[in-house]
């Protein structure tokens, strides 16, 4: 499979360009105009293959725990015959903690039988030497949550470094852990020299209380001062954040950023073959398309969580929590109001 690849997305009006080795993705709409959808499939599919999780966070969106259920593998070659059907080019493997799930390995390789390039994040309980050799093998990049006391996210990084493998951190921000993840960027900088980035998630009050999204205000603005100082690694930001990001000023590539990919670009499947636009939809909807009687494609052209998502991020005031300030807003047009599912953004609506 080569390392490169060009598609022409002519029904969506722009060309996309993404290095297999790399990891690098580039959108391009013809005559200039910004690429909305893509009509066809997800370019990523964002996969659960395991609820399953020994750490048992109280903040943890999918409530996973000791008693999560692992996808079988059978289930997991039927969504990647799908996949490659719809043009899927990328998949996020989640859960759960998804490296412990049994056949993990055999997953990682059979996402790649199928052309498609898979990634992961662990909470680094359950490596081995097997993972981290099929890591180097098959994925793209890998993360690991930081989580304290540190000291397993610390090994991964260690790991990884001795491998060649690419590895990211992942830090949940929320009221309580900005504090923490202002000391990753001040006390760590050797650490942050031996890893490709920081990648910053919004927190999700699905399974635990709203009192900890994160608002504007002197914290955050403090948060940001720091990020600004980064030299040493690379930062990103989920989409969830987007709407804080005007508070970074010149310090944003915006031609990097993209608002909501939900139903857009980007998909998730529970380990129960169950498909949403958003990972997040799992636990608050009762409406997943069942990949065992309907198609991925059918699911994303026809769903209707998926048109109504789209329609919400379409146009301003659309959103769940409209928020009138949207509609003459400067910055909407990166934005699009934000998070479309929680009422977490930095201009929240009530």
């Amino acid at each position: 499979m080569g390392s490169c690849l060009i598609r022409n997305c002519k029904e969506n009006g722009y060309i996309l360009g993404f290095d297999r080795d790399e990891g690098t993705f580039i959108r391009y709409g013809k005559n200039g105009s910004e690429p909305f959808c893509n009509t066809t499939g997800p370019e990523l599919l964002d996969i659960a293959i395991t609820n399953y999780c020994e750490m048992e966070c109280d903040f943890c969106y999918r409530a996973s725990n000791r008693q999560g259920s692992f996808m079988d593998l059978g289930d997991y070659e039927l969504i990647m015959e799908q996949a490659e059907k719809a043009g899927v080019l990328q998949v996020a493997l989640g859960g759960g903690n998804p490296n412990q799930h049994p056949q993990f390995v055999q997953i990682l390789k059979k996402t790649r039988d199928y052309n498609i390039v898979p990634s992961y994040t662990t909470n680094g309980q359950g490596m081995t030497d097997e993972i981290y050799a099929a890591t180097k093998q098959f994925c793209g990049a890998m993360a690991v949550s930081w989580y304290e006391p540190y000291a397993d996210a610390q090994e991964v990084i260690k790991q990884a470094r001795a491998y060649g493998i690419k590895v990211n951190i992942h830090l949940m921000l929320n009221k309580l852990s900005l504090s923490q993840a202002i000391e990753l960027m001040e006390k760590h900088s050797e650490l942050l020299g031996n890893i490709n980035a920081i990648i910053f998630l919004n927190y999700k009050p699905v399974h635990s209380t709203d009192a900890l999204c994160l608002t504007d205000g002197n914290e955050i603005n403090d948060f940001f001062d720091f990020v600004k100082k980064i030299k040493n690694c690379k930062i990103g930001f989920d989409s969830c954040m987007i709407s804080f990001l005007p508070l970074l000023g010149d310090g944003l590539l915006k031609e990097t950023v993209d608002f909501c990919e939900a139903a857009r670009f980007s998909a998730y499947i529970s380990e129960n073959l169950l498909l949403y636009p958003c990972s997040f939809m799992n636990d608050i909807s009762g409406n997943g398309i069942d990949l065992r009687k309907h198609s991925l494609q059918d699911g994303w052209r026809f769903g209707e969580a998926f048109l109504k998502m789209r329609d919400k991020l379409s146009r301003p005031g659309a959103q769940r929590h409209p928020i009138p300030a949207c509609q003459t807003c400067e910055t909407y047009g990166m934005c699009h109001g934000g998070c479309p599912i929680f009422n977490i953004n930095r201009c929240r609506g009530e």
